[in-house]
């Protein structure tokens, strides 16, 4: 029999139903009938049925009605993302004064040179575990000696392959992502398990949906992350999270393990915390393309080649600060007499090589000095502070660190974003800010009004760019972009 025809015959006795609905439990009866009931065998039943619903659902999803998606394969689909990859690689290549080091993070993204490393690890016993957005805790992962890989997709050529199972009218990121599944390539197929947050509504059904071809687990987001309540079923939900890798990988996570995990994982984020505060003195020498290369490369390489190739590019460009020819050659190779129009970069995120508005404004008079993307700096700037090295005390830590400092908009409130935004605005000197919306993703869209008035009170322009991974809005967007660059450059002029 199904477990739910218990419930159900549980749920219809008076016994339980008045144990169930009496507010007063210190009368007798009450007493009475609840002791009653832990000698009925429909009880006990309904019980255990219950507690093994509760248990298949922390693990996977219930599966009752399975359904088997289609594989497809077209090499054609291969080659158009080379095509592409070569194409957005070229227009990085017009900078000629890039530091040397940029390199290797173009080849971690375009190359298979990971992918083959990963097939390695995979092959002598390592598991692979597949992430969306910035909430799964890497330290977790890296803690019971799995690897982490972020798979949210930027391609456009993948999406058409999704459609056939998801609608149209969704996030691209969402169909780019699972079209990397449909066709077998990419990280996916490499994949032991993918966790994925609740972030929106599209990634609840990608759950389900992934779940008919590959292990998925979903970690709950609270909607209010200041509440204390909140806090409390966040750190319950990463506690939750540790035992499940314990099991799935069959490695105890110690607290010595725990602590490695997140020292690794804080050197990370400080080598790129330097890297990103010397970009705020001299912005031309690092820019927002290339800053995107670095941070997405670090979704999928080895963690601590990472580390050094960072810490070797840190050392690069600091050399060049101290190259006054150098700087005045920045300068001159782009034609800029007068100091560029700083842009700051927020909303939905910009996932390569879906670079269009990147392509288009970095070949302007301005350049972007700071972001606030989930793919860009924000998945790299927070730290894990610990102030108890115990595993509880690791736990805690981990749940707040990824949970308070975010200003993801799935959350109800937008204040911490925009106390964000006007900070990096002062920290930065920000002469405008550019708004990226991805086409029907709600959660950004919805907050631009707040933030666009807002920064009309602070009087910050505001430039709101609606788009997709299609290229065929390329030539609509440069031309707003340039018009709006233009309008700041005149306004700069007349102060």
């Amino acid at each position: 029999m199904k477990p739910n025809f218990w419930i159900k015959i549980c749920s219809k006795c008076f016994l339980c139903k008045y144990v169930r609905t009496s507010k007063d439990k210190t009368k007798l009866k009450y007493k009475v009938f609840n002791k009653i009931k832990l000698f009925c065998p429909i009880c006990r039943a309904a019980n255990y049925s219950l507690k093994k619903i509760e248990t298949t659902h922390k693990i996977d999803f219930e599966q009752r009605y399975k359904i088997e998606i289609i594989k497809k394969t077209d090499i054609n689909v291969v080659q158009n993302i080379k095509e592409t990859n070569k194409k957005i690689l070229q227009l990085l290549h017009k900078n000629h004064n890039r530091p040397s080091t940029i390199s290797y993070y173009e080849e971690i993204l375009t190359s298979s040179l990971r992918l083959d490393e990963l097939k390695e690890t995979k092959r002598n016993g390592k598991k692979i575990i597949g992430t969306f957005c910035i909430f799964v805790p890497e330290e977790l992962i890296y803690a019971c000696g799995a690897i982490p890989v972020r798979l949210c997709a930027g391609s456009y050529d993948t999406i058409s392959y999704a459609e056939e199972v998801l609608p149209r009218d969704i996030c691209p990121l969402i169909k780019s992502s699972f079209g990397f599944k449909i066709l077998g390539l990419s990280y996916f197929e490499l994949c032991d398990l993918v966790i994925i947050p609740t972030t929106c509504d599209g990634k609840k059904k990608l759950a389900e949906i992934l779940n008919d071809m590959m292990p998925v687990w979903i970690l709950e987001l609270p909607n209010r992350k200041n509440l204390t309540k909140a806090k409390t079923f966040w750190l319950e939900e990463i506690r939750t999270l540790k035992e499940k890798l314990e099991k799935f990988t069959k490695i105890k996570i110690t607290k010595e393990n725990l602590k490695q995990a997140i020292k690794l994982l804080h050197q990370r984020q400080m080598i790129f915390r330097k890297l990103y505060q010397l970009k705020k003195t001299y912005p031309l020498l690092l820019n927002e393309r290339d800053t995107l290369l670095i941070i997405q490369a670090s979704f999928y390489d080895d963690i601590k080649r990472w580390i050094e190739k960072t810490n070797q590019l840190y050392n690069e460009v600091y050399s060049l600060t101290l190259d006054s020819k150098h700087l005045n050659s920045k300068f001159s190779t782009q034609n800029i007499t007068t100091q560029p129009i700083k842009l700051l970069l927020t909303g939905a995120p910009i996932i390569w090589p879906n670079y269009k508005i990147l392509n288009i404004i970095e070949t302007t008079q301005a350049t972007i000095v700071a972001d606030e993307l989930c793919s860009g700096v924000r998945s790299l700037y927070d730290t894990t502070e610990v102030d108890d090295w115990s595993t509880e005390g690791c736990l805690r830590a981990l749940a707040y660190k990824y949970l308070l400092p975010s200003t993801c908009p799935c959350f109800t409130e937008s204040n911490d974003r925009i106390d964000k935004l006007l900070q990096s605005i002062k920290d930065f000197s920000v002469d405008a800010v550019i708004y990226h919306s991805l086409r029907l993703c709600q959660l950004y869209d919805i907050e631009f009004y707040k933030i666009k008035t807002v920064l009309k009170n602070y009087g910050i322009p505001i430039l709101k760019l609606h788009t997709d991974y299609s290229p065929e809005d390329t030539e609509q967007l440069k031309t707003r972009i340039e018009a709006f660059i233009e309008m700041l450059k005149n306004k700069n002029q007349l102060k």
